[in-house]
């Protein structure tokens, strides 16, 4: 295996125009899924098997891997030479990491449940499922496997815990996951404003992900702000959509 592209960066793929990038729902992006998909199908009975004190020794071990996983990650792109302001832990799934990390250490806390369950859970899987990363290789490169195991490690907390019920998502716990998107957004729109980087994908939307709905029905119209807007809306919409979805599996698991 060569090393040619193992440490390549988004910004220089799209600046060398490297052309080694994959396509969404390519062969070689469903094998990541499935990969993803059978790890979580082989932690789902540990954890579901396991005492409550090893439960929360699992989660904790998760929320440390994403930390460390994280910093590890800074480190090699300083030393790569990769502008470290692009990289910053602002996206959605870049937030999770402190979230995940409240939800483990303080275990007696809901509300963090509440947002992982309706913000960074589904939102690492929309995250795998339309790849912002797609201009890089998609094995044999560093981010490329960085983002797909972090991203699925966020899944895969989320999963275990509703299996367990540990985590039951209400009416309440939606807006207040809401109100911490609308938080959380604005410094990462302040560092958009200043840097022109895409964190939460404020700043620009995200080509071949559902955020291209608000920009067609809103953007076009009203250009950023509607975009904002819309994307605002989808949000909300998405949520409810998930609250429902949780509400009908809950109710199976009582019958």
């Amino acid at each position: 295996m060569s090393f040619e592209y193992f440490w390549l960066y988004t910004e220089k793929a799209v600046a060398e125009k490297t052309n080694v990038g994959f396509d969404l729902y390519s062969k070689g992006h469903l094998i990541w899924l499935l990969i993803i998909a059978i790890g979580i199908a082989i932690m789902m009975p540990i954890y579901l098997k396991a005492s409550p004190a090893k439960q929360l020794k699992i989660r904790k071990v998760f929320a440390l891997i994403l930390l460390i996983s994280e910093i590890i990650k800074d480190i090699i792109i300083v030393v790569i030479g990769a502008p470290i302001a692009a990289y910053l832990p602002l996206h959605l799934c870049g937030y999770a990491i402190f979230f995940l990390l409240a939800d483990a250490f303080l275990p007696k806390q809901k509300v963090t449940g509440q947002i992982v369950a309706y913000a960074f859970g589904p939102g690492a899987l929309a995250a795998l499922l339309f790849c912002s990363w797609t201009v890089l290789p998609l094995f044999w490169n560093f981010m490329t496997i960085h983002s797909f195991l972090f991203h699925g490690i966020i899944v895969c907390y989320l999963l275990m815990r509703l299996a367990d019920g540990e985590i039951k998502p209400d009416y309440k716990g939606l807006w207040i996951s809401v109100i911490t998107i609308a938080a959380l957004a604005v410094p990462a729109y302040l560092v958009d404003m200043k840097t022109g980087y895409n964190y939460m994908f404020i700043y620009e939307v995200q080509r071949n992900s559902p955020l291209e709905i608000a920009w067609e029905i809103f953007g076009t119209r009203f250009g950023k702000p509607g975009y904002v807007f819309g994307a605002v809306l989808l949000v909300i919409v998405i949520f409810h959509a998930l609250y429902l979805i949780y509400g009908i599996f809950r109710r199976k698991k009582r019958k």
